[in-house]
Parts: structure tokens; sequence; C-alpha cells
């Protein structure tokens, strides 16, 4: 039976008389809606989120919970540059370089650090631009994303090809034909 909703976060309960069994992720696998994984002790689970969140999977999300036994999400460390800006200034140049390259980036342990993965080119820029990073392991975790205020949207029509080679588009919210 698939999990179709999430059970909270590890780190809104007190976990000491709880048996935790983990599914490790990769920090790029948290934004799944469908997915079958194991868990370290061997359990299959599916999940087909039915309310996904916006920003992924978390660390410590719980996906299932039986009385003292909880299913959660661990995030893997990955190879990381930490970037580190001397003002804002450079906060700007941070976000414009890393958003030009659709890259991911994450909020760091401060208001000016910042996470991308690794990635020479990117740690090659930060080099050639005189800013301060370093490459570390670290945990890239949804919660910290620094994500877009408008969510992505396909749109709501359809086009279709017609025998005379006219463009049809149907749907909702479609201008004059």
């Amino acid at each position: 039976m698939p999990i179709t909703k999430l059970q909270g976060n590890l780190k809104d309960l007190n976990i000491s008389a709880l048996q935790i069994d983990y599914i490790d992720l990769q920090w790029y696998d948290t934004r799944k809606k469908i997915a079958r994984w194991k868990t370290r002790n061997g359990k299959e689970i599916m999940m087909r989120l039915e309310k996904y969140p916006k920003i992924g999977l978390s660390q410590g999300d719980i996906l299932q919970k039986l009385e003292n036994e909880v299913i959660a999400i661990n995030i893997l460390p990955t190879e990381t540059i930490h970037i580190y800006a001397a003002n804002t200034i450079e906060v700007a140049k941070i976000c414009y370089e890393i958003g030009n390259r659709h890259a991911a980036l994450f909020f760091g342990e401060n208001e000016f650090e910042f996470k991308t993965p690794f990635e020479k080119p990117i740690k090659d820029l930060f080099d050639k631009l005189a800013i301060k990073n370093v490459i570390l392991n670290s945990k890239l975790d949804a919660s910290e994303r620094i994500n877009i205020s408008m969510v992505h949207t396909e749109p709501n029509f359809k086009i279709h090809q017609s025998p005379n080679l006219q463009i049809i588009i149907t749907g909702e919210n479609v201008g004059n034909q």
C-alpha cells in the first residue's frame, strides 16, 4: 500500500522512545512525488504523495509511523561548494551566477553563506570572482533551498494538429481563437 501523505517530521517529536528506520536519499531525489525505496533495514516503501510539499522532502520527514516505529527521510551528505559573501553586493553576484546556470542554491549556516552542489565550472567562477568558497561534504536539505516564489506549472491547454494544417488551441483560459 503506497504512502500518500507525510506524517510530520522527526524534529517535532521526542524520538528517544522511537525505533527509526531511514530511507537514505541523495539531495536531488527529494523532489520525487512517486517513488519506491528500501529502508536501511530492507523494508520496501512505495510513495505516491497526494499533497506533495512544494519544496520537496526534507531531512527527518516521516513517511510512516506505527506505534513506536518510524520510517523517515535521511538526506545523504554530498560534495558541495560553500560560498561566503563578504557583503550584499557579493550576495547579489552569487545569486545571479547560480541562477544564470540554473543550479540549485541553498542557505548556509548564516545569512552570508550559501551552498550549491559541486561543479568545477562553478567553483572556478567563484575563484575568478574572488568570492571566498570551500568544498565540503554536507547535506542539501530541501527546507534550506532558495526557491522562486512562483511555482512553475504546465499550461492548461492542448495544441492539436488539424487535417487542414490549422493550429487549434483548446482548454481553460484560452484567448480568442
